[in-house]
C-alpha cells in the first residue's frame, strides 16, 4: 500500500490543525502527554482517530503510551485527525530546550543539515518516502 493513502495530509470535514495554548503546551511533560491531550481536545475515541488516519485503534493506543513514531507522514496525519498541532509544538519546545542546554541530538543535527535540500526537492515533487 502507498503511505499517502494511509496517512492523508488533510481530512475532509476536520478543521485545519491549530496551535494549542501555551499553558497547555507547558503542562505536557512528555510527548505522550501531548498525544493524549490532542486526543482529549478532539473528544474522539482511539478507534475514531485511527479510522480518520487509516490505522488501527491499537496503533493510536500505542502512540498514547509511547509517543508518535518519528516518521514524516505520521505527525501531519495525526494532527489533521485531531485538529491540533500540540505534538509538533511539544517537539519544537523540546528541541529548543536541548539546544539551550547544548544537548542537540544527532538526528536533529542531521535533520538541520538536510532540511534545505529536502525543501528544494519538495518544491520539485521529488522527496523520498
Amino acid at each position: 500500500m502507498k503511505t499517502k493513502a494511509l496517512f492523508p495530509q488533510r481530512i475532509e470535514g476536520v478543521r485545519t490543525p491549530r496551535a494549542a495554548e501555551p499553558e497547555t503546551l507547558i503542562l505536557c511533560k512528555c510527548e505522550e502527554d501531548a498525544v493524549k491531550a490532542s486526543i482529549a481536545l478532539i473528544g474522539l475515541t482511539y478507534g475514531e482517530i485511527g479510522a480518520r488516519i487509516g490505522v488501527s485503534k491499537q496503533a493510536v493506543e500505542k502512540w498514547a503510551r509511547k509517543g508518535l513514531p518519528n516518521k514524516p507522514d505520521r505527525t501531519p496525519a495525526f494532527q489533521n485527525a485531531t485538529g491540533t498541532r500540540l505534538v509538533e509544538q511539544y517537539r519544537e519546545l523540546e528541541r529548543m530546550r536541548r539546544a539551550e542546554a547544548g544537548q542537540v541530538r544527532e538526528r536533529d543535527r542531521i535533520a538541520a543539515i538536510v532540511a534545505p535540500t529536502q525543501k528544494t526537492w519538495a518544491s520539485y515533487g521529488r522527496v523520498a518516502a
